[in-house]
């Protein structure tokens, strides 16, 4: 609901959906034309008659009120390259008349450590490009195997946003395929791509990226490989986001349980990662690391030694899976399971290369709670790690 008399953007709750004060004449420009195109230089004429401003200035507000009006808002205000941009006309052809609430079909509609892998997917929006939708269908197959299509996706998207500067979808697309690079070893990506994909991604999320976008962005944060990178209370804050755009996408779930996790809030884990849970019922084996994380940083190890059990194997202590061979040994111990935990712990001699409790320790700098990580580590005690 736009409330002019008010001067300020409204949910369906009457709660205020905050707008600078050029941000919302630029809406109300655009609703007295909507469904039409509106030119840049008449909302810069309009919006700003006493002064000359840039087009980034537009720009800004344009992604403001994006964010506002929630995660249809790249849908509902589309960017037509090189030319305006149209607020679509969904529903009532209302006008936005001075003194008056306007409700509007459109604006009501819009209400609504960094050692787990997690495996990156693109965003999906309602409606995509050419280009973007082909790079999208490059980025679901994501086999580390083909870095030759993670290329001709960034190809596309390069040129999808050239086309139009304003497509958030893209812009945290392209972010993914630097992301992709820094994941898949093999293909070599370092610093400078994970910089990369993280100010891609952010630039999608100020531009009013979906929810994919901010999860997309808590992982990078979460996972990232260099530690000046991470950033528990950034990936803490994107995390939220996606969840509160998207609260039943099993995904956005999980990643919020992860963070929440390692930062030592266990009951609020467990309680997402358990309704992750539920929606996905054939769910990927990361989940499972993060419910016997959850369960494990809750206090609760037999719990833990459960959902890790399901992935102890003979693959346990290789590539991306050794993690959980740590934490089902800890869990079995603290569940007074020493004889079991011990037997993992041997199995891991000769696989890798932390042989003490001292080189596990090194390793957890994306762990942030001090009194759950000690328990972990006095689990690998008891089950005869020596120190």
């Amino acid at each position: 609901m736009l409330n002019p008399r008010r001067g300020r953007l409204e949910d369906g709750t009457g709660a205020e959906r905050v707008l600078r004060a050029k941000s919302f004449r630029v809406l109300e420009l655009l609703i007295a034309r909507r469904g039409e195109l509106v030119a840049k230089d008449d909302l810069l004429r309009d919006a700003w008659p006493d002064v000359i401003v840039s087009e980034d200035s537009l720009s800004q507000c344009i992604s403001d009120i994006r964010r506002a009006l929630g995660p249809r808002g790249a849908v509902l205000l589309r960017t037509v390259p090189r030319r305006g941009y149209v607020l679509e006309d969904e529903d009532v052809p209302a006008k936005a008349l001075p003194g008056r609430t306007v409700r509007h079909g459109m604006m009501v509609a819009a209400a609504g450590l960094g050692w787990l892998w997690l495996p990156a997917g693109p965003v999906a929006p309602p409606e995509t490009p050419g280009q973007v939708m082909a790079a999208s269908a490059l980025l679901d197959g994501r086999d580390w195997q083909r870095r030759e299509a993670n290329e001709q996706a960034r190809m596309l998207l390069e040129a999808a946003v050239e086309d139009d500067p304003d497509d958030a979808v893209a812009w945290a697309n392209l972010g993914l395929t630097y992301w992709l690079e820094v994941q898949h070893l093999a293909w070599g990506g370092g610093r400078r791509e994970m910089a990369q994909a993280i100010e891609l991604v952010k630039r999608a999320v100020a531009l009013g990226g979906t929810a994919s976008a901010h999860r997309l962005l808590a992982e990078m944060r979460l996972l990232s490989p260099f530690p000046e990178m991470r950033s528990l209370v950034d990936a803490l804050a994107n995390a939220q986001a996606a969840v509160t755009i998207a609260p039943d996408k099993a995904d956005n779930l999980a990643v919020l349980a992860h963070v929440l996790a390692l930062t030592g809030r266990g009951a609020e884990a467990v309680r997402h990662i358990e309704r992750a849970l539920r929606l996905d019922p054939t769910p990927p084996d990361w989940y499972r690391q993060v419910a016997g994380l959850s369960y494990l940083v809750s206090q609760e190890p037999a719990r833990a030694a459960e959902a890790f059990g399901a992935l102890h194997g003979a693959g346990t202590f290789t590539g991306t899976r050794w993690w959980p061979g740590w934490l089902l040994a800890s869990s079995l111990a603290q569940s007074g399971r020493t004889g079991e935990a011990a037997a993992i712990i041997q199995a891991a001699a000769g696989r890798r290369p932390e042989r003490s409790i001292a080189a596990v320790a090194q390793s957890l700098d994306g762990w942030s709670d001090r009194d759950s990580r000690e328990r972990f580590l006095d689990g690998l005690r008891r089950a005869g790690l020596p120190g």
